[in-house]
């Protein structure tokens, strides 16, 4: 809608510029400086009131264009929370990786999503790291912590096999 309004502005000023060089022909013409010897249709004075008649319209048109026109949307500043802040935790019981929303409150209290086991998250971390490890029963893909202990004991998320890693 706003792109037919900026057109319809942009002919109206078109129109607006051609009836002004009209104009300009037609008094040239009336004090004998151009197309001497011709006779147009109206005469000075008639076009001046075609003018006016056209200023009017035009007016019209553009509070018209003015009125209707919504008011655009206002922006607020700030920051926008898409999401909670997660934490990735290891659990205890089977090693599985997985996030939870983290309040900021400790003890932060979960349960593991694959054993079902209950933990409480502290203000320390594990030095390890993250290993992909395939289910030595149902050969499913999942990511556990590694300490660094051995025999590293894990759970499948997928059929619940407990096995262990020795190297």
């Amino acid at each position: 809608m706003a792109k037919e309004k900026v057109r319809g502005a942009a002919v109206i000023t078109f129109i607006s510029l051609l009836y002004f060089l009209w104009l300009v022909v037609v008094v040239l013409q009336d004090q004998g400086y151009l197309l001497e010897g011709t006779d147009l249709v109206l005469s000075l004075r008639d076009w001046a009131i075609v003018g006016i008649i056209l200023y009017a319209v035009f007016v019209m048109v553009l509070v018209y264009y003015y009125l209707t026109t919504g008011t655009p949307e206002k922006r607020t500043e700030g920051i926008k929370l898409v999401s909670a802040v997660t934490t990735r935790v290891v659990c205890d019981n089977c090693h599985t990786v997985f996030t939870i929303s983290d309040t900021g409150v400790r003890p932060l209290r979960y349960s593991c999503p694959n054993c079902g086991e209950q933990g409480a998250l502290r203000r320390k971390t594990i030095q390890g790291r993250r290993k992909n490890i395939a289910c030595h029963h149902c050969e499913n893909y999942f990511e556990v912590y590694d300490t660094g202990e051995r025999p590293l004991s894990y759970e499948c998320p997928h059929c619940h096999f407990e096995g262990a890693l020795s190297a």
